[in-house]
């Protein structure tokens, strides 16, 4: 497994966020994690990035523990994540907000982050947009980019958390084939959005949350008729 999440659990206060969640991922996979508002998706991504530590439970990859690791020692790891916010440096080019996270790897240089960068950029085909501010990009630009900057952490594991949030129909689908063909690369990718319809035609496997806890795990068809599935998102 690339990944496993063992018996995990978070709470802020009384509030059990993520209650006694396991999981578990192979290389390859592209798996979407769906649920209600406040089911502890995010949570989850956060805890699977180091973003936030779990109160109990185990978190592995490839057999070695991460539970108590900081979000950089994860990245190094090779996991990268995306946010339902872009945290782009407005005020730098959006070349050099590519190149920024490239240079923190031991083995880069200025002149392999800059390549790296515009390779990137060309695949997303934002490179006639390499010199501009960030600040200037639409909104669905801006994700590209974020999904770009964790490209540059060379992962082998992304978490892109609400990915299509927002973002015009015509680069939606712009997305979703750069998920797609990330996939067909060999990028494991967990994909955490509110849109059923471009999630389920990208993923081959449905992991659903509610209340914190995880509900049903499966195709996605068969996830979608789920009796329960079906209650946490009708209220029935």
């Amino acid at each position: 497994m690339l990944i496993e999440v063992e018996r995990l659990s978070k709470h802020f206060g009384g509030i059990r966020a993520v209650d006694d969640v396991s999981l578990a991922i192979s290389p390859g996979e592209l798996v979407g994690l769906i649920g209600p508002n406040g089911s502890g998706k995010t949570t989850l991504i956060n805890l699977m990035s180091g973003a936030l530590q779990p109160d109990e439970g185990e978190i592995r990859m490839g057999g070695t523990s991460m539970a108590k690791k900081a979000a950089h020692t994860f990245a190094h790891h090779g996991v990268g994540r995306t946010f339902q916010v872009p945290r782009l440096f407005r005020r730098m080019t959006v070349l050099e907000n590519l190149m920024a996270p490239a240079l923190t790897l031991k083995h880069s240089t200025s002149h392999a982050a800059q390549k790296r960068a515009l390779d990137v950029l060309a695949f997303l085909r934002l490179r006639h947009l390499a010199r501009g501010e960030a600040r200037a990009l639409s909104g669905g630009q801006q994700k590209l980019l974020e999904l770009g900057r964790a490209l540059m952490l060379e992962p082998r594991l992304l978490l892109l958390d609400e990915p299509f949030a927002g973002v015009h129909p015509r680069l939606l689908d712009e997305l979703c084939e750069h998920v797609v063909a990330l996939n067909r690369e060999g990028y494991t990718i967990v994909v955490v959005d509110h849109n059923l319809d471009a999630v389920k035609g990208i993923v081959r496997r449905l992991v659903v949350m509610a209340r914190g806890r995880g509900i049903a795990d499966g195709p996605p068809d068969e996830v979608l008729r789920h009796a329960e599935v079906i209650s946490a998102y009708t209220g029935a």
